[in-house]
């Protein structure tokens, strides 16, 4: 966009559109009463700031990196970023940046945000399995889809952990299915606690869970499965006792697909079972 046709843009629409203005060093120069109300901040208090000034702890700086490398070679942006507002509050926006040209030249930057706050909270909702806050099939299938490509693609290792409690039916006809309810919140908040942070865990159906270890070995899935293990045969209820949970582990190979890897662990959680249950068994 010309320079000098932003400012009439912004005093159109900047009322109802959360509209920011930066030099070539991202300082903000300008910025609409949308953004203002939306942020929280006067128009004082962001003149002469940045926008690290709304930046939530947890974004991840490859975005930024991946932003300004765009940007500053005149090249328009646009993907999703959590801010925080100045109460601390989070919140989520598309955000698109133009580069401001004057006379061929990049002068500074526009960006136009929408606030999809609720919006994600909708399509998060959509990928959580109600009663043990994992994600759902769906959802883990997507991710598995993403780690096979991307372990295709650029030839890096990745595990699979099929879970199946023990003897679960005998809980839900023994003592209900409210005491079977609480055996799997319980078990799926030592998975997610005890799972690294690059780890995807999900309810793969009934008492069945899948767990993605991308960039893993044999050997490092084995080992995170079985501290897994280790920690739910451990775990007492009240009514119940002790549970336990049989385990299979799979590394994707040459050729794999979503259902060969499937396969393959859940080949390895049947030999777990066949043996005696409550032990980690992988695929060879």
């Amino acid at each position: 966009m010309k320079y000098e046709s932003y400012l009439q843009y912004i005093s159109l629409i900047g009322k109802h559109v959360p509209i920011s203005v930066t030099n070539t060093h991202g300082v903000i120069t300008c910025v609409s009463d949308a953004f203002c109300k939306m942020t929280g901040y006067s128009e004082h208090e962001l003149i002469g700031q940045k926008h690290s000034l709304l930046r939530h702890f947890d974004t991840r700086d490859e975005i930024y990196s991946d932003m300004w490398s765009k940007i500053s070679q005149g090249v328009s942006w646009y993907g999703r970023l959590k801010n925080k507002t100045k109460c601390k509050k989070t919140f989520l926006v598309d955000e698109y940046i133009e580069p401001l040209f004057k006379a061929g030249e990049v002068i500074g930057y526009m960006a136009i945000r929408k606030n999809v706050t609720n919006e994600a909270a909708f399509e998060k909702l959509a990928k959580i399995d109600p009663l043990t806050g994992l994600y759902n099939r769906y959802a883990i299938e997507e991710f598995l889809r993403l780690f096979i490509e991307e372990a295709h693609r650029y030839e890096v290792e990745f595990s699979v952990i099929m879970i199946d409690l023990d003897d679960f039916k005998e809980v839900n006809d023994m003592y209900g299915h409210l005491a079977g309810d609480e055996v799997l919140k319980s078990f799926a908040t030592i998975f997610q606690k005890t799972i690294r942070l690059s780890d995807r865990v999900g309810r793969w159906g009934g008492e069945e869970f899948l767990v993605l270890l991308p960039h893993a070995s044999y050997e490092e899935a084995f080992e995170l499965a079985e501290r897994v293990r280790v920690k739910t045969c451990s775990c007492r209820f009240d009514e119940i006792g002790y549970k336990t949970a049989s385990f299979g582990v799979a590394l994707f190979e040459k050729g794999d697909t979503l259902t060969s890897l499937i396969n393959k662990a859940d080949q390895a959680l049947y030999i777990s079972k066949k043996k005696g249950k409550n032990q980690v068994r992988c695929f060879r």
